[in-house]
């Protein structure tokens, strides 16, 4: 079966939405056409590729096959456009990073801007995500590098080491232990905890924490982002537990109070994961390559 670029982009379109009617409107397009491409294809391949639900598409075991070579082929065909018309004027391409916010804010930023600087013809296409959902986009060829955390686990993957943080924990001003130089996570487990966002890094090593000590952790509310657990501690809601250098950041001249964690597992290791770096493509084996060096 001969495959065209268009059924292919939106193929993708209808993996990523699950819905005919929202990935016509994402290529601009009408649901009727995107449809019957569908349908071309599925009976060009003879093969079931989405399962008819009362919600919407689910992507058949087929579809993730079709998937992942179909990413593939797209970033192949873009990198060599780009490369052709950029030839000889530098190092040119586009680079597909899913990273946490953590580190977006405390490293990446600055590392991509320095990179950017060197390679003004890389374009970078940057999504925060949580380090399980980094870890299968990666897998998945939905993006070519991956930033996560060193305590979740990327089977099939090629990791490198990156950078590391320490954790503190954050507590409102007149907090009983608000006086305190250092604490045990134990020591916050008799407050309410502002606990970060379900499947993140931090999530996992707050979980297996509470666990060993065999102590059910005290959950108010869940946030995603570390200037809002700062607004949430701020505001008497609990304690946090927030990167050393955000702490810096959203505290200063603020109602709370960082404290040292004095815990192992405090200090976290943060990982790159790739797919292949033999295969990846120049600009973004070129960053994988500088970051590494971070």
């Amino acid at each position: 079966m001969r495959f065209d670029l268009l059924t292919l982009e939106l193929f993708i379109a209808v993996c990523e939405e699950q819905s005919i009617s929202r990935a016509a409107v994402r290529a601009h397009t009408v649901a009727s056409a995107v449809s019957k491409r569908i349908s071309d294809l599925e009976r060009g391949l003879k093969t079931q590729l989405f399962y008819r639900q009362a919600r919407g598409l689910r992507p058949t075991p087929a579809a993730e096959v079709l998937l992942r070579h179909a990413r593939l082929v797209l970033r192949d065909l873009a990198e060599m456009e780009s490369e052709i018309a950029e030839h000889g004027k530098g190092l040119r391409g586009q680079v597909r990073i899913r990273s946490g916010v953590s580190s977006i804010i405390q490293h990446l930023a600055q590392d991509l801007g320095s990179f950017l600087a060197r390679y003004p013809g890389v374009r970078i296409d940057l999504e925060e995500d949580t380090s399980r959902e980094i870890i299968a986009a990666v897998a998945g060829n939905a993006a070519d590098i991956g930033i996560f955390g060193s305590n979740v686990a990327a089977p099939g993957l090629q990791v490198f080491p990156y950078r590391s943080d320490r954790l503190v924990a954050l507590v409102r001003a007149g907090h009983p232990l608000g006086r305190r130089k250092s604490v045990r996570f134990a020591d916050l487990l008799a407050y309410d905890l502002v606990a970060p966002k379900k499947g993140s890094a931090l999530d996992a090593l707050v979980q297996q924490a509470a666990a060993e000590l065999g102590h059910p952790l005290k959950l108010r509310l869940r946030v995603n982002g570390f200037e809002t657990v700062t607004a949430m501690v701020e505001a008497g809601l609990g304690v946090g537990l927030v990167p050393q250098k955000s702490a810096e950041r959203y505290a200063v001249g603020q109602a709370v109070h960082p404290i040292r964690l004095d815990e192992r597992w405090a200090v976290r290791e943060w990982k790159l994961c790739v797919r292949d770096l033999a295969q990846l493509p120049t600009a973004a084996a070129r960053l994988v390559a500088y970051l590494s060096r971070a």
